[in-house]
């Protein structure tokens, strides 16, 4: 890998290095200072659409021209398996004609990248990616006024073509884009959200994926594949209830500390861990300690829908127009509906894992980590081992799975300070239990009470929504409504913390409107595609009505016993419009649901790569199924009950139907790529649920809809 410092130590003589700064207005980000507790960013990264700064993140990534004839691009963001290096290598192969084998990507070093905020919600694609097509852009026209310097001629007879500078119209370099530069580096400011109709327009070249023979291969490294002389295992004790209320009282530890091949036994009051030479051998050691823990006060039945409700304060008006009282009055149909959804987890196959070695004398700390942000995982580390972060390194590996589940993994700074004090490199690798129970983020279970008042020509006059547990993404920008209110009442306090997963919680909205909205059709005895496209608020969504129905072939559907079509749309903060058509099939004997075909189609702007597009909406789909038929962490009241995959059921290959995947690009089309690895989990849910419904006649308000529940209310 050509590291920055290594470009840095050529300057002087040849190359040039193009600082990239992102202005701040365009920037999508917390304002989550450093000083406080790193679990409480999830609470601050769920607003995908809040645009705030954190002045201490510079929001710039590097471009550097090499003196052997190579580009480098140093970003913080990191690879988790989305595939945005071959995103980032296609737009500047393409910005700046250089051939993609002649490009590198350096991703995620903290020692190396710069700190331009965590890999959330499809960001680094169109915030940082396409601030590096707008780079390209300058920089092209920098190296034409650099050549027209050197060549004494005007920069309007010399054209950029292919990694040089020739004459308008000529076909020979008059001088290479990489012999202009004398270990220059040039400052420039880009906002990524620069409307593109006066740019050099993108056209998707299809490259394939760049980490393709080091995947095949195995080269591609997970965090858990680091291997330093020396290094050691840890491992938690899991205390019996949530973690977060449980405390250990008079733990004896000797027996552990004595076993062999162990190096570390330690308590904080809340957890014990320890460090052994054998993953094996930390896990029979921990089976040595003897302790008792303290039992929480809470009711050892855990109700969803009425702990959702209890003691909920109004947090937050989401939306306020018109008058929804007499929007009420003045409809002719007004229907009220309640839905409940689960707790869910990411559930990434990949756990919490960090390899991690620190010198005491030179109080240095490196940690190679599977992490969404690398920059943040400094300061975890630093935290706990109490030096300042200019002495961490974190590397964020090139391979693994997160779903906005690694934005501030605590591993980081647990394998640190475990490698402090057991004097050695210390890999840490969360099992599954460790990953759903010690962990214990989730999903929050959201309630939803919604009453809409429509006319008998179809148009919604009046919907008012209450959101227990969860604060109201997904409920407007998708229909046209005079008079709404939406209010967001925030629970108690929950012994487990928030996981921001795929979608945020405009999955769980979507479920609840999008069900609602057929029920609302029927109650009409309206086709639900007609009703949508009364109401809908964007144009762009009846292009994707018509294109979905057509790909599913709702206009001819003669349906087979006990199946069904369903539909559902999402808008995902403004700018991502997804839609998608499910047919399903219902066993009446076993009760499952087995989805037949799924399609799909998204308005998301540019498409930078087909191929890594299409990837990710498979999976986004392949995500919603498991929320609407399969997933669910399992709680009572003391403490989570899930523990692997074989009681948290995510889709398997033979769970997954033929899926086909259509892009459009007719809302604001000369708008910057939009993002679209979270939509397609949105309107999959609500597709299926309506599929179910028009299958079998059964409206199930709960989530997820398991044989369980299809065989209870068939009987």
């Amino acid at each position: 890998m050509f590291s920055r410092r290594e470009f840095l130590k050529t300057m002087g003589g040849a190359g040039i290095l193009y600082t990239v700064r992102f202005t701040p207005s365009a920037q999508i980000r917390s304002n989550q200072p450093r000083s406080q507790s790193s679990m409480s960013l999830h609470e601050h990264l769920g607003s995908i659409g809040c645009e705030a700064t954190d002045p201490k993140i510079d929001y710039t990534d590097w471009i550097a021209l090499r003196p052997d004839r190579f580009v480098s691009i140093f970003t913080g963001r990191t690879e988790l398996g989305q595939g945005l290096k071959t995103v980032l290598t296609a737009i500047v192969s393409q910005g700046l004609e250089i051939p993609p084998g002649r490009i590198e990507v350096i991703m995620g070093d903290t020692d190396f990248c710069p700190d331009d905020g965590p890999t959330v919600g499809s960001s680094a694609t169109w915030f940082v990616g396409w601030g590096f097509w707008l780079a390209c852009g300058r920089i092209r026209e920098d190296l034409i006024f650099r050549a027209a310097t050197s060549l004494s001629v005007a920069t309007q007879d010399l054209e950029y073509r292919k990694g040089g500078i020739r004459s308008q119209g000529s076909t020979n370099d008059l001088i290479s884009a990489f012999d202009l530069g004398n270990g220059d580096t040039v400052l420039m400011e880009i906002d990524p959200k620069t409307r593109t109709s006066r740019q050099k327009r993108y056209v998707d070249l299809e490259i394939p994926n760049v980490n393709a023979e080091q995947i095949v291969t195995g080269q591609l490294q997970y965090a858990g594949d680091v291997e330093l002389p020396g290094t050691h295992y840890a491992g938690w004790l899991i205390p019996p209830y949530h973690p977060r209320l449980t405390r250990i009282q008079g733990p004896d530890l000797e027996a552990a500390k004595s076993f062999p091949g162990v190096k570390v036994v330690v308590s904080d009051g809340r957890r014990i861990a320890a460090v052994a030479d054998r993953f094996s051998t930390v896990h029979k050691a921990l089976a040595q300690v003897r302790a008792t823990w303290s039992t929480p006060s809470r009711p050892k039945e855990h109700k969803v829908e009425e702990e959702a409700r209890s003691g909920g304060t109004l947090q937050a008006i989401h939306e306020d127009e018109g008058d929804v009282n007499l929007g009420f009055a003045q409809s002719d149909l007004v229907i009220t509906e309640t839905y409940v959804t689960q707790y869910t987890t990411q559930a990434p196959l990949e756990t919490h894992t960090a390899t991690a070695q620190v010198d005491p004398e030179a109080k240095k700390a490196t940690v190679y980590a599977s992490s969404q942000y690398p920059h943040y995982g400094k300061w975890i580390a630093s935290e706990f081992l109490k030096q300042p972060e200019y002495s961490v390194r974190v590397v964020g590996m090139p391979a693994g799975g997160a779903f906005g589940g690694k934005t501030e993994p605590p591993v980081i700074g647990e394998a640190a300070l475990l490698s402090k004090l057991a004097g050695c490199p210390v890999k840490f690798i969360y099992t599954l239990k460790d990953q759903f129970q010690r962990l214990g983020t989730y999903k929050y279970a959201v309630v939803v009470d919604i009453t809409t008042g429509v006319k008998v020509s179809g148009k919604m006059v009046a919907r008012k929504i209450d959101i227990y547990q969860d604060v109201g993404h997904g409920t407007d920008d998708i229909y046209a409504i005079p008079n709404v209110l939406t209010k967001n009442y925030q629970a108690q306090d929950w012994p487990f913390d928030l996981a921001i997963s795929r979608g945020t919680s405009f999955v769980q909205d979507g479920f609840a409107t999008e069900s609602h909205i057929d029920m609302v059709a029927h109650a009409l005895g309206m086709d639900p595609l007609k009703f949508r496209v009364i109401n809908t608020q964007h144009a762009a969504f009846i292009a994707l009505l018509e294109k979905c129905s057509e790909m599913i072939g709702y206009k001819d559907y003669q349906p087979g016993l006990d199946e069904g079509i369903g539909f559902g749309i999402a808008n995902h903060g403004g700018y991502q419009l997804g839609m998608v058509a499910a047919k399903v099939k219902v066993d009446r004997d076993t009760g499952k649901v087995t989805p037949v075909r799924i399609c799909a189609g998204f308005d998301v702007g540019p498409i930078i790569n087909r191929r890594t597009a299409t990837v990710g909406v498979r999976g986004g789909i392949t995500w919603g199924i498991g929320y609407a038929l399969h997933e669910e962490i399992k709680l009572d009241g003391h403490g989570p009950q899930t523990a692997s995959f074989y009681d948290y059921h995510i889709p398997r290959f033979s769970d997954i139907p033929e899926i086909e995947i259509e892009f459009l690009n007719y809302h604001d089309p000369h708008l910057r790529p939009r993002g679209l690895g979270e939509v397609p989990v949105i309107p999959t849910v609500g597709a299926i649920s309506n599929a179910v419904y028009n299958a079998i006649g059964i409206r199930f308000y709960s989530t997820p809809i398991t044989p369980e529940k299809v065989l209870k209310a068939l009987r």
